[in-house]
């Protein structure tokens, strides 16, 4: 059973007699990182905002085969701003959701001690978070998310603020999360070289369809295109990338 299903998914605002997302179809699987790309303004960050409970849909969404009808633990989000509570100390923002579900003080202790050796900032617990660098606040927010043991992490442009060696760093910092965590991920991005080494699925909506158009099984997952140095290798990464872009351009 996929862990998210949308069949025939269709999305307007409200005050708007024209939809926003038509007649759409995707899956996410359990364990998986499902990918989307596409144009500025194409209806991604729509989607992901339906898959959050924020804005309503019609048509099938589900999770575990219940609908999506309002905001949920089990749906965490990361947006591009890492949104955190500049006051608090890093510890205190990863375990804050924690405390409104009524986790003990020893299991709260437990849960954001094991998240911030996980993101590698154990060493700055009692930072307060406007000391941070911006990869290291996206990094605290990520924690903040997985605090909850969402099922399902939802990022929108989570790393389009950084500089590219930093981004490099965060890439790999979510597939080792992903790996120790058990958790599925949907994430948005404009840059392919990003989705083709996270993502286990690409999903491609183009700029006039208002629908994802095609879902393309990555072969290249966890391969760093930026340090690769193998020929044939990079080949077959451009021709997939083109391949992307084609479909984007349609």
């Amino acid at each position: 059973m996929a862990l998210i299903k949308a069949d025939h998914l269709n999305i307007k605002y409200k005050k708007s007699d024209e939809s926003v997302i038509v007649d759409t179809n995707f899956s996410i699987e359990k364990n998986e990182i499902f990918v989307l790309v596409g144009p500025s303004g194409c209806g991604k960050s729509t989607i992901l905002q339906a898959l959050a409970g924020f804005i309503p849909a019609s048509g099938t969404l589900t999770m575990n085969d219940q609908p999506i009808t309002s905001p949920d633990w089990q749906r965490g989000v990361v947006f591009q701003n890492s949104s955190l509570y500049p006051w608090l100390k890093v510890k205190d923002n990863v375990g804050f959701g924690l405390k409104s579900r009524n986790f003990t003080k020893e299991q709260i202790s437990q849960r954001v001690a094991y998240l911030l050796d996980l993101i590698g900032l154990s060493d700055q617990a009692d930072a307060k978070t406007f000391e941070l660098s911006g990869g290291m606040r996206q990094r605290v927010a990520i924690a903040r998310v997985l605090a909850n043991k969402s099922p399902l992490l939802l990022m929108d442009e989570p790393f389009g603020a950084l500089d590219a060696f930093t981004r490099a760093k965060m890439q790999q910092l979510i597939l080792d999360i992903w790996h120790k965590e058990d958790t599925s991920i949907f994430m948005i991005t404009h840059d392919l070289n990003e989705a083709i080494r996270c993502g286990n699925r690409i999903a491609i909506m183009n700029s006039h369809d208002k629908r994802i158009v095609e879902i393309l099984d990555n072969p290249f997952q966890n391969i760093d295109i930026e340090t690769l140095d193998d020929f044939d290798v990079e080949r077959k990464i451009d021709s997939f990338r083109k391949q992307i872009l084609e479909v984007i351009n349609q």
